[in-house]
């Protein structure tokens, strides 16, 4: 009985931990290709992993979209990477978390799919390894005196080397020989294009016309803008023909989808 409370307890502190260290980084960064795959985005994993991460409650950003303070100091996220351990019957998927340090700080229990697709096999192991993350009940508290805080301000310290004098007098600087250089504003990556969708004129609703395997949006026109696709996820489309994906969030219908090498966000005003 003894032995069982111990592992009880111990189980316990591992998760109080895990769920601590994962609550003191304010990002989560996705990057555009897992280190499994082949191609960014394939069988759309990694903008179903950046959906879940979303609905978890979590920051998450994209590898080249990180914000300002994120670039100016890369320990405030996480990096995030899927674990394939999959074989010839089942797909296995974990979910891990890395810091600035390539130290793993949490890594998912196991998400199995028996699916054939592939897309199918990964977005369901993805979704399974999701329910212990989620468990974390993930919440931002930024802790003082941590390895963030300890990244040091971006300057450097020059030494100007002394020039080299023959027969012409060289006035001494009135500056000392070492000068405090500022470094280079951090570049700023240019950033997802938002379209905000309002109720302000019928142009700018979509309506939802049901088909075979999901909806076709169309406009007043009537012109159809996209067609999209069920999943088995509720609130959850793929959209068709553009490498991107649907999704409600704080009521709001969100799009994602690439346009050429440009990945765009829309926020839309859907009635279906």
């Amino acid at each position: 009985m003894k032995k069982f409370l111990f592992l009880g307890l111990f189980l316990a502190s591992v998760t109080a931990f895990a769920q601590q260290s994962v609550n003191n980084y304010k990002y989560v960064v996705v990057p555009k290709k897992f280190d499994f795959l082949k191609q960014e985005n394939q069988y759309r994993v990694n903008t179903f992993t950046k959906f879940l991460f979303d609905k978890g409650g979590y920051n998450v950003v994209y590898e080249d979209q990180k914000p300002a303070d994120l670039q100016a100091n890369p320990c405030l996220g996480l990096n995030a990477e899927i674990v394939d351990d999959s074989n010839l019957f089942t797909t296995k998927l974990r979910v891990s978390l890395e810091n600035c340090q390539g130290t793993i700080v949490y890594t998912s229990e196991e998400g199995r799919s028996k699916e054939k697709d592939y897309e199918d096999a990964y977005q369901e192991a993805i979704q399974n390894a999701f329910v212990s993350v989620n468990g974390l009940n993930y919440k931002y508290e930024p802790v003082a005196n941590s390895m963030q805080a300890q990244i040091p301000a971006q300057t450097q310290t020059v030494a100007v080397p002394a020039v080299a004098t023959t027969s012409v007098a060289v006035t001494p600087p009135s500056t000392p020989v070492s000068a405090v250089v500022e470094a280079p504003a951090p570049v700023q990556v240019q950033s997802v294009k938002i379209v905000t969708g309002t109720n302000s004129t019928d142009a700018q609703t979509l309506f939802a016309q049901p088909t075979a395997t999901g909806f076709q949006l169309v406009d007043m026109t009537p012109k159809v803008v996209f067609k999209i696709t069920k999943t088995t996820q509720p609130n959850y489309f793929l959209i068709k023909d553009k490498n991107g994906f649907l999704y409600q969030k704080d009521g709001k219908w969100i799009a994602e989808y690439y346009e050429g090498e440009t990945l765009k966000q829309e926020t839309l005003n859907i009635k279906f």
